[in-house]
C-alpha cells in the first residue's frame, strides 16, 4: 500500500521517492500543503475505493498512519 501512497504523492510534489516511508509526515517532511494533501487522499479514496473522512485525515500524522487507515478499511 505504501508503494501507492508514494506514488501518489509523486504525482503531486516533487519529492525523492526515498524520502517517502511510513515516517513521513507529508507537511513537515515533504512541505507538502494542506491541499496537496487532501487531493493525494481523495485521489487514494477514487483508486482503492476507500472513503476517508476528513475528521479521520486530520489525525494522521505520518504516511504510516494514513497506510494503516487504508489497508484497515479495504475488502479483504
Amino acid at each position: 500500500m505504501l508503494n501507492i501512497i508514494r506514488n501518489t504523492i509523486m504525482e503531486y510534489v516533487d519529492v525523492e521517492e526515498e524520502k517517502i516511508t511510513e515516517e513521513t509526515n507529508p507537511v513537515t517532511d515533504l512541505s507538502m500543503t494542506s491541499y496537496d494533501f487532501i487531493s493525494v487522499v481523495g485521489k487514494l479514496e477514487d483508486e482503492l475505493g476507500v472513503e476517508i473522512p476528513e475528521r479521520e485525515m486530520r489525525k494522521f500524522e505520518t504516511l504510516g498512519d494514513l497506510d494503516r487507515y487504508i489497508r484497515s478499511r479495504m475488502q479483504p
